[in-house]
């Protein structure tokens, strides 16, 4: 099932089959979220990759791999600049969208992200480009019922967020990701329940993340998040000390992580960790949770949802889909266990037995 949504977030950061790049007809790098798309990528290797190609036609789309990206192709869309609306810019601009979703759909994408085209530096007005984005995603999706493609559009500015769900809401509400209620769907088995989705600390419900910083105090001893918790407690169950003073040195998530992750004796001891894995993932969230009223009252706003994070390369902590790939909306497609989210929900059920 195909749907729209608008995120507050990187477009470089997104997790998505493609990414479109703001281009313009030469292909060379720019500013603004080229110039971020060409950094991220790798500058040399995707000018190069872009000279290849040439040119693109304004109102058109051209393609290429996403190098150092998360995605797996950059689509390259020329949006018009905005000469007063008397120079076929509605039409060239809806042209850009509807070829750069031609492109994923024959790439065997099933999620891409767009930034808001032609709306930079290329001085179209926020409304209007707006309601000719969301009409080429609705046209497109109408046309291609087939299509299972989960659309992300990437912003930064809250106003221009707020304009993008105002038209979406309009044009198509029935492709909008999210419930009435702000959460999304889960289907299990013939049963269809509401469900919160998550992965970094700056996505959505982010806070669910265990790198998403929050200090917290177990049995006297402070941990900048409950990643360096776990990881900590892991090295010590592997008895690897040395690596557990690495984790306690950084605050990184990221770098605690990879300590984690190469700990000693772990063949020797796997089956202890993950025998006890999720019991010190509950005890880091239950301190989190409860020292940190903040986050324990957007804990307990997620009410009865499913919690589920997101990642595709991780099958244990969680449920081995990416964040905006649409199978993670139903648990038979799931190839990871989602330990973290299941662990979240049983703190969510202490908390409110605690009152």
């Amino acid at each position: 099932m195909s749907s729209i949504s608008i995120q507050k977030i990187s477009i470089v950061d997104l997790d998505t089959d493609a990414i479109v790049n703001a281009a313009n007809d030469g292909l060379w790098a720019g500013g603004g979220v080229c110039g971020a798309i060409f950094r991220a990528a790798g500058h040399a290797q995707l000018q190069e990759a872009c000279d290849r190609i040439g040119h693109c036609a304004t109102g058109s789309a051209v393609i290429t791999p996403g190098f150092n990206l998360k995605a797996r192709y950059i689509i390259h869309a020329v949006g018009p600049m905005w000469h007063g609306g008397h120079q076929d810019e509605p039409k060239l601009l809806y042209g850009a969208y509807r070829r750069s979703l031609e492109l994923a759909q024959e790439n065997r994408c099933r999620s891409i992200g767009f930034p808001l085209i032609s709306a930079g530096i290329f001085g179209y007005p926020i409304d209007k480009a707006w309601r000719k984005a969301i009409q080429a995603c609705n046209d497109f999706i109408q046309k291609n019922p087939d299509c299972d493609m989960a659309i992300v559009f990437a912003v930064l500015d809250d106003n221009i967020m707020k304009v993008g769900k105002a038209t979406l809401d309009e044009i198509a509400p029935q492709l909008c990701a999210s419930s009435s209620s702000g959460k999304e769907i889960l289907k299990i088995g013939d049963r269809r329940v509401e469900a919160v989705y998550f992965h970094k600390p700056e996505e959505p419900y982010g806070f669910l993340s265990n790198w998403y910083p929050s200090d917290i105090v177990v049995d006297g001893k402070r941990f900048s998040s409950t990643e360096q918790y776990i990881m900590y407690r892991k090295c010590m169950i592997l008895d690897d000390e040395a690596a557990a003073k690495q984790v306690m040195a950084t605050d990184d998530p990221e770098q605690q992580q990879a300590i984690g992750r190469n700990a000693k004796n772990y063949e020797d001891r796997k089956v202890i960790w993950e025998g006890i894995c999720q019991v010190v993932a509950m005890r880091g969230l239950l301190a989190k949770f409860s020292q940190h009223d903040d986050l324990k009252q957007k804990l307990l706003g997620t009410g009865d949802a499913y919690l589920v994070e997101c990642a595709r390369s991780d099958h244990r902590w969680a449920c081995g889909i990416g964040l905006y790939d649409d199978d993670r909306r139903d648990i038979e497609r799931w190839k990871g266990k989602n330990i973290l989210g299941f662990a979240l929900m049983e703190v969510r059920e202490s908390l409110k037995a605690r009152g």
